[in-house]
Order: C-alpha cells, then sequence, then structure tokens
C-alpha cells in the first residue's frame, strides 16, 4: 500500500502537522512519526530515527512512498536528511512553518547546505514576504494558513481577571540562548531573573515558569520551584496575564483574550515577535518599563483588530483543511 509519512521533530512543527494528520488519516494511507523534543510532547506517535530511516528507505525501495511532509525544526537536521533522500528518489516533498521566523536557516543542514522541499507551506503573506527576503526561493512557497492556530481562532474568548486581588503570572520560555547566544541583547535567563524581582517580592503576585521542551535540564532545574507542567492551552488560560519574548504561546494568549507581554529587555537585533509586529501586543525594552506596566496596572488585552487584517488567510480557522486539501491535490 502506498502511503504518505508526516514527520516532525520541534514541538512547533508538531503542532502544525498533527492536524493535518488527523484530518486525513481517516482517509488516507499515512504514517505520523514523532522523533527529538515532538516524540516527548506525543507518546503515541513517538519513534526513533532509525525506525523512521528504516521505514521511509523501506517505501522508497518498494516505490510506495507517496509524499514526505514535515515541519520546520532548528538546532538539527534530521527532517533535512529524510527530505534529501525523497528528492533524490523524486518522492515530492513538504515542509509546513510554525513561526515567523528563520525561513531559510530551517534548511540549512549540519554542513551549511541548504536542502529545500518542493514546497514550502507558510501561514501568511506577511511570511510569503519575509521568506523571499530570506533568499528562499519565490516558486516553493504556497500561502495556505497555519494548522496549529485554528483551534485558538475558534476558542470562546476568555474574560480578563485582572481585577482579582493576586494575578497569575504566566511566563513562556524559549531556549533563544541556544539559538542565538546574547547577540539579541538579552537572554531567557535575564529575563527570567528580571520577573523574579518583579513578581516575587509583592503578595499580590503569582509567578509560574513553563518551560520549553528545549529548554537546558539545568536551567530548568535552577528555576524548577517555579516550574508548571501541562497542556500549554489549559495553562494559559489559568493565568491572568502572560509574558514571553518571541514566543508563539503569546499569540495563542491573544486569541484567548488573555493579556500579553513580549518583554525582551536591550533587544538589539529586529523584533521577531509576531504580536508585536501585528500589533497585538508591546514590546517592553526594560525592566523599568515592566515595572512601570504593572504599577500602573495597565495591561490591556488587543486581539480586536486581529480579524480586520486582509493579509492574516489563518484568522478564518480553515487552515488545516487548506493544507490537507493542498497535500491531496499534489501527492494523491
Amino acid at each position: 500500500m502506498k502511503k504518505i509519512i508526516f514527520l516532525a521533530h520541534d514541538p512547533g512543527g508538531y503542532d502544525v502537522i498533527l492536524p493535518v494528520v488527523q484530518k486525513l488519516q481517516q482517509s488516507v494511507a499515512l504514517n505520523f512519526y514523532c522523533v527529538g523534543p515532538a516524540a516527548r510532547h506525543d507518546a503515541l506517535y513517538s519513534a526513533s530515527e532509525a525506525e523512521v530511516i528504516q521505514k521511509l528507505h523501506s517505501l522508497l525501495h518498494t516505490e510506495s512512498l507517496l509524499g514526505l511532509v514535515t515541519g520546520t525544526s532548528w538546532g538539527n537536521d534530521f527532517e533535512l536528511q529524510m527530505i534529501a533522500a525523497c528528492k533524490a528518489a523524486k518522492v515530492p516533498t513538504i515542509s509546513i512553518l510554525d513561526y515567523w521566523t528563520n525561513y531559510q536557516t530551517r534548511f540549512k543542514n549540519e554542513l551549511g547546505q541548504l536542502i529545500y522541499p518542493d514546497y514550502y507551506v507558510v501561514m501568511d503573506s506577511i511570511a510569503a514576504r519575509e521568506a523571499v527576503q530570506a533568499g528562499v526561493p519565490s516558486g516553493i512557497i504556497k500561502v495556505l494558513g497555519h494548522p496549529g492556530l485554528d483551534q485558538y481562532v475558534i476558542l470562546p474568548r476568555k474574560r480578563s481577571n485582572l481585577a482579582e486581588a493576586r494575578k497569575k503570572i504566566l511566563f513562556l520560555s524559549q531556549p533563544l540562548s541556544n539559538l542565538y547566544g546574547s547577540d539579541l541583547g538579552y537572554t531567557e535567563q535575564q529575563v527570567i531573573e528580571d520577573c523574579l524581582r518583579m513578581f516575587c517580592s509583592h503578595d499580590n503576585y503569582i509567578f509560574h515558569i513553563k518551560f520549553h521542551p528545549k529548554d537546558n535540564a539545568d536551567f530548568q532545574q535552577q528555576y524548577s520551584n517555579f516550574a508548571v507542567q501541562g497542556n500549554i492551552t489549559e495553562l494559559i488560560s489559568a493565568h491572568d496575564v502572560i509574558i514571553g519574548m518571541n514566543t508563539m504561546g503569546l499569540l495563542h494568549a491573544v486569541l484567548m483574550g488573555i493579556p500579553s507581554i513580549s518583554y525582551q529587555p536591550n533587544l538589539c537585533k529586529a523584533d521577531m515577535c509576531i504580536t508585536n509586529k501585528l500589533g497585538l501586543t508591546k514590546l517592553i525594552h526594560s525592566y523599568n518599563e515592566l515595572k512601570a506596566l504593572f504599577d500602573c496596572d495597565t495591561i490591556a488585552q488587543n486581539n480586536n483588530n486581529i480579524y480586520s487584517q486582509d493579509n492574516l488567510i489563518w484568522v478564518d480557522g480553515l487552515s488545516t483543511e487548506r493544507v490537507a486539501g493542498f497535500i491531496r491535490e499534489v501527492l494523491l
């Protein structure tokens, strides 16, 4: 039987691949494999790299592979290795972008070589424009939306609890220093230290940290007293204010109607936070600015104008349907 292989390595890739798999699996023969951090995200689809290599090459050998659909990871080129194997066998490949950054570097292998898929699915015209500016060939780009956002677009908006005496603050960590070192002007550790300084000396705040699956284990242990575990959507909903740097979680929170802040102290590079680009959150540059924001209690939710922006195809909540339809068109 001919099959499509779906593959995710990073949590972001998992978020965009899973809804498409769920949409297609009742009518299309497919295998979904999660490796690396994505495997820790979902034990049901967990697999080793060796298992994926064996299955993919077996299907290639018997000419039974209809196509490969992947996420786009950073810091690991396993998905690129599988794309290269498929391209050598002239089997179509599709990669789905999960965030508005590193459009080209996601496709550089460990040798610095660029390995592009046949089709690069991006979420909107902003991503398409920035990808081309980054050097991605325009001919492979398909603007189809963001399957991982569909569930947030259709969620009911949460009523803000900012009037509560004790506000629950959730910081969404990211391993930015693993990717950029200190080049951004700040690190995730500095941001956490500022948050601890801000919130732990006041009785009217409860501060929590949701660590990223790729955060260093020693780093997580250092702040384990503040860590919370669980489903990210449920955690966001259970808090009154969300603080992040440039995480996708800020967009999730905004779509859910929860006040959110992008805190990037001393940022000295271009701002990569999509909610700041869309005017949905305000970039906070310094500790004093962060403190003033909470002292004056001027944090506001701002998701009203997102649905009026014509360049955001994903706000209709139909991204999964579009991407699944495109996969059917190209691979079946």
